[in-house]
């Protein structure tokens, strides 16, 4: 939250805006306004703001638009609605998408400066309370990951040192314990990067990168597992996609991810298509340019009942104890605060019996 609070004031009439701006600016908060929807889409996209205060009623991109597109994409920023009528539908409407007031003009700047200071007091409350919860939590799994890691070191000498007078049942019995060590480990570091993530302390370093040349290099690596099971892993990259701004780690996290659990899933002698190409679809009422990684497979695919919460941290504890597809643990979770942290999206489609298609988009603007 900055020393300053900064708002974004958006309403297609110029003079109440300017009043409004200028009261406001008065009090000590750094506004922003804008008479147009669209432009207030790219401006929010661009910068950070505290409060959104969005007119109801504008040509173009309403206010409830804007409302559902900022909760959406921007949901640090908090929405306050402004509208010439009082209708109760629309109020409930409103709360209902996560505005935070809902105004109605003749607006009274006094009484409307005490609701944002409220507002704002009520978001710096908020974003402590999560901070100190983050900062806790990594915490805790650090301190856990220490004595596993000192575990993990004493198990690795005994086994050496002991390895020419054990028999082969205990050296079996080692790497069972090796195995599970790893796979908390894994799980940890996972919860380490989902509470940075929710706490929103990651940098994202963007780079232009070219994916024509990453997602074929990170396939390569997976290409040894693939022929174990006898899987065709097949790469399709279409020559005009475009270069974009990323960090190429992290998407690479993604990818990672996306691969080991197609080749996990996929029987022997299936088949896994990796895609790269641009693409447009319409975002936020608007045509936007995008880049779209897509991994297919033709393994046992998901039923429609777990689709619903595979992007779920909680999904472990939701799915059926029956449930012949094993969950994924937090690596989907994590893929989607990267890709959502790149200003993108992530999607699944799936048929049981089929197999499943992974997706993200990221934007090239």
């Amino acid at each position: 939250m900055n020393q300053n609070p900064r708002l974004l004031r958006v309403d297609d009439d110029d003079d109440f805006r300017h009043i409004f701006a200028e009261a406001l600016e008065q009090e000590g908060f750094e506004v922003t306004e804008i008479g147009d929807g669209a432009e207030a889409i790219r401006l929010a996209r661009e910068s950070t703001f505290d409060i959104a205060i969005l007119d109801l009623q504008m040509p173009g991109i309403g206010g409830m638009e804007l409302l559902k597109i900022f909760r959406a994409e921007l949901p640090s920023t908090d929405c306050v609605m402004v509208t010439g009528h009082q209708e109760l539908p629309l109020a409930i409407e409103a709360v209902r998408l996560g505005a935070k007031e809902f105004l109605s003009k003749p607006l009274n700047i006094g009484e409307l400066v005490i609701r944002i200071k409220t507002i704002i007091r009520a978001h710096v409350a908020e974003t402590r309370s999560k901070n100190l919860q983050a900062e806790f939590t990594s915490k805790l799994l650090h301190d856990l990951l220490t004595p596993l890691h000192s575990l993990k070191s004493a198990i690795e000498f005994l086994e050496h040192d002991i390895s020419s007078k054990i028999s082969d049942h205990h050296k079996k019995v080692f790497q069972g314990i090796e195995s599970t060590i790893s796979t908390m480990d894994a799980l940890l570091n996972d919860m380490i990067d989902l509470s940075l993530f929710e706490s929103g302390r990651v940098n994202i370093e963007k780079l232009p990168v070219n994916l024509d040349d990453l997602v074929p290099a990170i396939t390569t690596r997976f290409m040894p597992r693939a022929n174990a099971k006898h899987i065709e892993l097949i790469v399709l990259v279409d020559d005009t996609t475009p270069t974009v701004a990323l960090d190429p780690n992290k998407i690479e996290q993604v990818m990672q991810n996306l691969l080991d659990n197609a080749i996990k899933f996929t029987p022997g002698g299936g088949t896994i298509k990796i895609q790269v190409s641009p693409i447009e679809k319409l975002a936020s009422g608007q045509k936007r340019e995008f880049v779209e990684v897509r991994v297919s497979d033709t393994g046992a695919g998901i039923s429609a009942d777990e689709l619903t919460y595979i992007f779920d941290k909680y999904k472990n504890l939701m799915a059926e104890k029956n449930s012949q597809q094993k969950t994924t643990g937090l690596g989907l979770t994590i893929c989607k605060s990267i890709v959502e942290a790149h200003g993108g999206k992530m999607f699944v489609e799936s048929i049981p019996g089929k197999g499943s298609s992974f997706s993200f988009l990221l934007p090239t603007d």
